[in-house]
């Protein structure tokens, strides 16, 4: 059930969480600025220099682009004109030759074939422009040649021409081509080989290429294979060394620590703070949607809110100098063990992989440390954030310590390091667990002193039996003591039914009645032999009593330094209700007497109502098990119908409206409180006698 208006935080919390994103956008800035130097191109490198991440070698791939533009090869495109013209000359040729052989044949002035082929090659210079030698096409003219060979040569001659201009065709494909077609001309008619050699003649000096060269697709073609470089660009890998020393700078080296921003300059780098601060922006604005779904969880007392901020920083700032000494030297497993200690296993993974996102940027986004802190952040978070039982340091040192080395070798296994690398890699993740484990818990009784939180290790240490307030509990107010163990299982069960803090709700109720060792004789728990001081006192002196122990519980949990959440609950287990006894025994007395009845705002318990799930659990627990003793109760339906008439009791006097509490918590409470009460309740064996 919660209130209406929503509780919103403090304006000193808005405050410091804005100046804590500027002090991160400062550190992750600061911590990313890569090492810069002097150099100008000419200059004598004085060290060595790596890439400190992976970028796109511009000078390299401009240099690339260039020449693959510049050593593109001209675009030739086939001509249909001149493929024409090439085979109209081969039937021009034959038409000479047929031409020739009739000379060779007159009847008259018959012409020698060697003199005929010698005019049929003048004819063919002078008319088509090609020389062709007498000797090679004598052939075309003997006698020995039918017509009907001359024509079927004439025919395939042509159809050769066709089928070899049908192609794109240059200076290199021509001879090849016309030697295929020879070839296969032979093949298939073999009786006709003996003229392949003419053939092949004619076809040569007859037929040319029939590409001609385009400017526009060349021009294309070149921007082509130019963008085609630029869009792969040429990537350098991190770690590549870039510069040896004692070499000179020059123009490619120069652009290259241009590019990695490893050139010093005497401006202000307002292009990697925009980044930094985007960067830390949508982290932090998503860390804040977090936190605002889970703030009725969250309730943080101040003290631990600024040493979780402060802690928060620390692996931020010190990340600065570490990422320069190595990429694995890193302590946010120092805050995850912080922050789950306090916050739970939830909220110290979530907060932590927060804590190393920012961090990141300092370590160039290697993946290794990533992996590796993301391990141990999830162990440590689990270990630290266990309220069941007293993890012991050693453990929590060790299991996380053995899963990061354990895990830096899984990685440097998969993907094939070197030994070197291998060693430096398992000794700098076990320095930087040890001592982010080994601080945070030598500092946390300096946090507790500081802030005075209820962390599982200090709850379980109140939790004992032997600690002083319990034994003074038990042996001055027995009846108390008795009544808080019982208040102390209704709550421990109640808050596992809902999810809130049981360690946290059962070491409070432990606590939440020290008030009454001041006058424990005054509260009937503790009475005996039928003697009530109140029969000697009036009302309102009874009155007086009864509500100042939660007064005087914050008073002496003060002076114990009780944590503050415990206090808290002593001072909220009663809210603003009145003790309905002495009320309505005022009342009476007053209709007895004629008087106005007495104002109950008199009566009321000078607290505050329940601002937290676990002391709305504490009290509900409290007025439960009072109730059920003072009645009587032995079966579990009536203690439940007793349950939910009390509960719906603190509804109507609406003390549970900043509880955080919804009715399903409510139900399960009810539900929770019925099972411990079944358990108490249940039949014994009757022993004889």
């Amino acid at each position: 059930m919660s209130s209406s208006k929503t509780a919103k935080p403090k304006i000193h919390q808005i405050i410091t969480l804005a100046l804590a994103a500027l002090t991160i956008v400062f550190f992750v800035f600061y911590g990313s600025l890569p090492v810069s130097y002097d150099y100008v191109v000419g200059s004598i490198a004085n060290q060595d220099i790596y890439a400190p991440r992976s970028f796109a070698d511009t000078y390299e791939t401009q240099r690339r682009a260039i020449m693959a533009r510049d050593t593109c090869e001209d675009v030739f495109v086939r001509s249909d004109k001149q493929s024409q013209e090439c085979i109209d000359h081969v039937d021009d040729f034959f038409d000479l030759a047929e031409q020739a052989r009739k000379s060779a044949r007159a009847t008259q002035t018959p012409l020698k074939p060697a003199d005929a082929a010698e005019q049929l090659s003048v004819n063919v210079e002078q008319t088509m422009g090609i020389k062709i030698a007498a000797d090679d096409i004598v052939g075309f003219i003997d006698a020995s040649m039918s017509n009907t060979t001359f024509t079927y040569i004439r025919e395939k001659t042509t159809s050769i021409a066709e089928l070899i201009m049908l192609g794109d065709v240059n200076d290199a494909v021509l001879p090849v081509k016309i030697s295929e077609y020879i070839d296969a001309f032979c093949e298939s008619s073999p009786s006709y080989s003996k003229y392949a050699d003419a053939m092949t003649v004619v076809l040569s000096s007859i037929l040319e290429p029939n590409t001609i060269y385009d400017e526009k697709a060349t021009a294309d073609s070149a921007n082509n294979a130019y963008n085609a470089v630029l869009n792969e660009p040429i990537i350098v890998e991190k770690g590549t060394k870039l510069v040896e020393s004692g070499s000179i700078i020059d123009e490619h080296i120069y652009s290259n620590l241009v590019e990695l921003e490893l050139i010093r300059d005497s401006s202000f780098n307002l292009v990697i703070l925009a980044r930094c601060a985007l960067y830390v922006l949508i982290i932090s604005a998503c860390t804040v949607v977090y936190l605002n779904i889970e703030r009725k969880k969250l309730k943080v007392e101040t003290p631990v809110f600024y040493l979780l901020i402060t802690t928060f920083l620390i692996p931020i700032g010190v990340s600065v100098y570490l990422s320069t000494l190595s990429t694995l030297l890193c302590i946010v497993i120092f805050f995850a063990a912080v922050c789950a200690t306090y916050l739970g296993t939830q909220n110290g993974i979530i907060l932590s992989v927060v804590n190393l996102l920012f961090v990141w940027p300092m370590y160039g986004f290697d993946p290794q440390i990533f992996f590796i802190n993301i391990v141990g952040i999830i162990l440590c978070s689990i270990f630290a954030g266990r309220k069941d039982e007293i993890i012991n340091n050693a453990a929590l040192i060790f299991f996380p310590t053995i899963a990061t080395i354990a895990t830096s070798f899984a990685y440097n296994f998969l993907i094939g390091n070197a030994r070197t690398e291998y060693l430096n890699a398992l000794i700098f993740t076990f320095v930087s667990t040890i001592a982010s484990l080994v601080a945070a818990i030598g500092l946390s009784p300096i946090f507790e002193l500081v802030c005075n939180a209820a962390s599982p290790v200090k709850l379980i240490a109140l939790s004992q039996p032997g600690q002083h307030l319990l034994k003074r509990l038990f042996l001055e107010a027995s009846g108390t003591h008795s009544h808080s163990m019982m208040v102390a299982n209704l709550a421990d069960s109640a808050a596992e039914a809902i999810g809130a803090d049981s360690l946290l709700c059962k070491v409070a109720a432990y606590y939440h009645d020290i008030g009454k060792l001041e006058n424990p004789e005054y509260f009937t728990e503790n009475q005996h032999g039928g003697v009530n001081p109140h029969d000697s006192l009036t009302i309102m002196e009874s009155v007086g009593i009864i509500t100042r122990h939660p007064e005087d519980g914050v008073k002496l949990a003060k002076k114990e330094r009780l944590p503050n959440a415990i206090i808290k609950i002593i001072d909220e287990h009663h809210g603003t209700t009145y003790p309905s006894y002495f009320y309505r025994k005022a009342v009476e007395d007053a209709k007895v007497k004629g008087l106005e009845p007495p104002d109950v705002n008199n009566f009321r318990y000078r607290g505050h109502i329940p601002s937290s799930r676990e002391s709305a659990i504490v009290m509900m627990a409290d007025t439960c098990e009072a109730a059920v003793r003072s009645m009587k109760t032995s079966d579990v339906q009536g203690a439940e119908q007793l349950i939910r008439v009390l509960i719906k009791d603190k509804i109507d006097q609406d003390q549970l409206i900043n509880s955080g509490l919804s009715f399903d918590d409510i139900e399960k409470i009810v539900i929770a409180f019925k099972q411990v009460y079944a358990g108490v309740f249940h039949e014994r064996i009757k022993y004889p006698e």
